[in-house]
Order: C-alpha cells, then structure tokens, then sequence
C-alpha cells in the first residue's frame, strides 16, 4: 500500500496556475456581476429622476466597465478553467495507468470493461468537479460575501434578508438535494457497474451465450437493468425538480422581503431613493449565481463514486515491491533457483514451500489441475508478483534485489490470451523488438508455428489484424504471442497452454520447435490439461501449492 496525495490532487497540484488563473478569472467575474447589477439600479432609478447628464456619467462609464471586464473574465474562466481541466485530465490518466499497469500482469487488476469505465468515464467525472463544481462554488461564496456586505452597509435589514437567504440557498438545499439524491445515485451507480459487467461478458464471450441459446436471458437482464436506471432517473429529476423549486420559492420570497425593506427604508429616511433598487437587484443576482451550489453540490455527489475508486487505486498493495538499491548485474546467466517459495492471495497459501532449479537446456512441462498455482508460480518467475516467503533468485541473485526490467530482459512470459492489436501482423510482432528485420519476423512466425498461416496471406506481415476481415483464431492468437516471445530473444521463456486449441500433430510440431529454439536456454510450458510428451523433458505438477517433479 502507498501512502502520498491522492491522484487527484496530485493532478490539480501540477496545475496549479492555471487553477489559479481560472478561479480567479471566475471571482473576477463574481464581482464584475455584482457591481454591474448595483451599478445598474442606481443608475435606472437616478435616471427617473432625470438629473443633468454629467451626475449619470461616471455610472454609465462603470456599466460600461463591469460589463467589459466580466467579459474578459468569462473568457479567461472559460479559458483557464479547460487549460486546467484538460492538463489535469492528462496526468489523472497517466497516474491511473501506471497504477493499473503493475496490476493486471499480475492478474490483480480491474477487468477489461472495469479498466475502460476507470480510465475514461471515471477520470471525465473528476474532471467536472473542476469544471461544474469547485469555480461554481467559489465563485457563489465571493458572490454571497460581497452582495451580503454592501446590501449589509445600505440596509441591515435588507442585508439580514439576503444573508438568510443565501444560507438556505448554499447550504440547507444543496444538503437537501445530496441527502435525497443519495439514494438514487447509488442505484444508478449500482446499475452503471452492472450494464459494464454485462456488457464486457458479452464482448468476452457472446459466442458462448448465443452457442447455449441464452440470448433471451441476456436480453431479459438487458431490460431489467434499464428499467432499474429509468426509475433511478426518474427519483433524481424528481429530486432535482422539488429542489429547485424550493430554491425558487426561497429566492422570489427573499426579493419581494428585500424590496419591501428597502421602499420601507425610503419612507424612513434611512435609504435614498436613486438606491431603492440596489438591494433588491444585487439579492436577484446573488441569489441566481448561489442558486447553482445545489446543482454542484448533486454533481460532487454523483462524482464522489468516481474519486473513490481512482484513489483507491492508489492504496492497493503493489504485486512487486521497490527495490531501493538494486544488484544490476550487467549479464545475469540464465538459471534459476528456488527454495521453499511461498505466495499467499488475501491469507489463502496458493504455493507451499516451492524449491527447484531451472538450468540452461531445461525443458519443464509443469502441469497440474486448475487453481492449484501454476499460473502464479509462473507469475512469480516473471516477477510479476513477490513471493510471500522462501528465495528466488536469477543469475545467483536474489530476485528481492533486482528491478523488475532486470528479470523480465531475461525471463519471458506469455499467458494464454495473448491480445492482438489492430495493427499489422508486423506491428504486432515487433512489439517484443521494434528493430527487427522482417527476415527475423519471418523466423519468429516459423519457430511458432505460424509460417503456414503467414504464406497464406496475401499482405503477408502486412496484414491487418484485429479485424473481423482478418482475425485469428485461439490458436493462431496462442502462437503470435509465442512469436512475440520467440523474437525478443530472452533465453527464458514460460508459455501457458501454448498447445490449447490445437490438434495433437500441431501442438506436437509447435513444442518442438519451441524446444529446439531454446536448446540453449530453458523453456517452461505450463500446462492444465494433458500435454504431448516431450522426450527427456523434466515433468513438474503442482497439486494443492505443493511442487513434485515427476521426472
């Protein structure tokens, strides 16, 4: 777990200029809002009284200035507020994906709907609290302070009014509207996660659904889940709508009071005419600018989810741990050595006291039945995750001491899913070495088993995969990342279920290719099922976390 800022505001933290230069274009405009609307009665009134023009010269040069310099501070807000939002946007994004990527090698992280809803939809959430929440809020507090004090200096009265007034608007109803839109926010949060759930296992594995004839269940889900969002949405228009009326009714109630006041004040002697319109047009404005704190508040309430979940990103343990002061060798041979390996998720042992050697020429099938560590322990190998007991070392060196680049230059891993890009067959191939020639790419394909698929094509390795036009199947998918594997030239390489999905002859051709690629180097082919024998090859099976080595 990592302490420190939250990725929030660690973002806003490194925009913080222009977060400056936003918030205070938005006060700027605050006040430029305020003083037009003083400016403005007094002028209107005065005027009714038909003085000499010069008395109403300063006013109008004033009108003219506030509404000037209230444009030039909406342009600047506007400005400044995106620049902010957007810079802040970028650096959300880039701090959620480096806390995703440790995660999902490691089989720790979100799924893939749950990545895509994180990065993209829950990032634009926090963004609007920026945008839609925290310049509204500040920007109704400068107004509230300001039209509060010179309403205050004019008439007490008509100030106490006001102040009232704003305290209904900024806080009773702003609580009013979190309080009883809780409830339907959670429900469409709770539909929202579900539509993604449903919607990722249909992309995942809508072939097995309508393979099964289950197309009428999922449409019947499909239908539940937007009747449970339209009666979600349906209370928080509800909710909406009885607040703002609220905020209505509290806003004209106050206006009539504040002018009933200042015409009093008038009659009184305590107020001059050409002001008796001042108070009530400032209370009108102030009102409506505050009026909008119900709104944020409903929006910070709905986007409070969003934060949650992409700081918590932040507290979740790291799979690996930070290596302060790491042993780089410069050429770490190629063998490794275990005792007494143990890794644990949340208290359940999945490895119990792991020991064995892996030397240069090895070829070990590890095999075993589902759930019993395989996968984790090749996980490990890889340094994709940290032991939780025992000692592992590459090279000689414990694996505690070096970075994880170190081990993964030497030891390659590629799990049963291999994801293709929409790309070129190249393009996906060179991702393992971007310089390779396309001679070398060639002999990657060859070496998995690939090269028949390849002098099909009419493009060849320009071929765009991907695509429906052009897609692969799961056991040509297998084999590309076996190919990706093969051209990065690491002398270590664990393959899980390299061999699933293929016929007996193909599977067997494909395991020997792979052997006489790393005849010098040590291969590990991880197993679930029977896999075809390999002559001389060591057999290691976990059952229960326990490793045996058959022979």
């Amino acid at each position: 777990m990592r302490e420190g800022p939250g990725i929030v505001r660690d973002a806003l933290s490194r925009e913080r200029a222009a977060v400056a230069r936003a918030l205070g274009a938005g006060v700027l405009v605050t006040l430029c809002t305020v003083g037009l609307a003083a400016t403005s009665g007094w002028l209107i009134v005065r005027s009714a009284q038909r003085p000499g023009i010069v008395p109403l010269t300063v006013a109008m040069g004033l009108v003219q200035l506030f509404a000037l310099a209230k444009a030039t501070g909406r342009y600047l807000e506007r400005t400044q507020t995106h620049r902010a939002a957007l810079g802040a946007m970028g650096h959300v994004r880039a701090a959620v994906a480096r806390e995703i990527e440790p995660l999902l090698p490691a089989g720790l992280g979100p799924h893939s709907a749950d990545v895509v809803d994180t990065v993209i939809g829950d990032v634009e959430r926090v963004q609007d609290l920026l945008t839609a929440v925290a310049g509204p809020l500040l920007t109704s507090v400068a107004a509230a302070l300001v039209s509060s004090v010179v309403v205050g200096v004019m008439s007490a009265r008509a100030g106490g009014v006001l102040l009232g007034a704003l305290v209904i608007d900024a806080v009773l109803v702003p609580a009013l509207a979190v309080r009883f839109g809780r409830e339907s926010g959670d429900a469409l949060e709770e539909v929202h996660a579900e539509f993604t759930g449903l919607f990722d296992q249909v992309a995942q594995s809508g072939d097995e659904f309508i393979m099964g004839g289950a197309q009428d269940l999922l449409t019947r889900r499909l239908v539940l889940l937007e009747q449970r969002y339209d009666a979600a949405q349906r209370r928080r228009r509800g909710v909406t709508g009885v607040v703002s009326a609220l905020g209505v009714l509290v806003n004209g109630v106050a206006t009539i009071v504040v002018v009933s006041v200042s015409i009093g004040d008038v009659r009184h002697g305590q107020l001059g005419v050409a002001l008796v319109a001042v108070p009530a047009l400032m209370t009108i404005t102030a009102l409506d600018m505050v009026s909008a704190v119900a709104t944020s508040a409903a929006n910070a309430a709905r986007d409070r989810g969003a934060l949650t979940r992409l700081n918590a990103l932040r507290q979740r343990p790291r799979p690996v741990r930070d290596v302060d002061s790491a042993d780089e060798g410069a050429d770490l041979a190629p063998f490794v050595d275990l005792l007494g390996v143990v890794h644990s998720y949340d208290g359940h042992q999945v490895l119990t006291g792991v020991s064995g050697r892996l030397r240069p020429g090895d070829v070990v099938v590890l095999s075993g039945p589902s759930g019993n560590g395989k996968t984790t322990l090749a996980r490990v190998l890889a340094k994709f995750l940290d032991p939780t007991g025992g000692r592992l070392a590459l090279g000689g060196v414990e694996y505690a001491n070096l970075r994880e680049p170190t081990v993964r230059g030497v030891v390659g891993f590629v799990d049963d899913t291999p994801h293709v890009f929409a790309a070129t067959l190249a393009d996906n191939l060179r991702l393992a070495r971007p310089g390779a020639s396309p001679q070398e790419l060639m002999s990657a394909c060859e070496a998995a088993g690939l090269g028949p698929y390849l002098r099909a094509l009419p493009e060849g390795l320009q071929t765009r995969l991907g695509g429906t036009s052009a897609g692969l199947s799961g056991g040509e998918q297998r084999r590309l990342g076996v190919a990706r594997e093969v051209l990065s030239g690491r002398p270590i390489a664990i393959f899980d279920e390299p061999t699933e999905g293929l016929d007996d002859a193909t599977a067997r051709a494909l395991l020997a290719s792979l052997r006489a690629h790393y005849r010098q180097g040590i291969l590990v082919v991880v197993s679930h099922h029977d896999a075809p024998r390999l002559a001389g090859a060591r057999e290691w099976r976990l059952d229960d976390g326990v490793l045996v080595e058959l022979r």
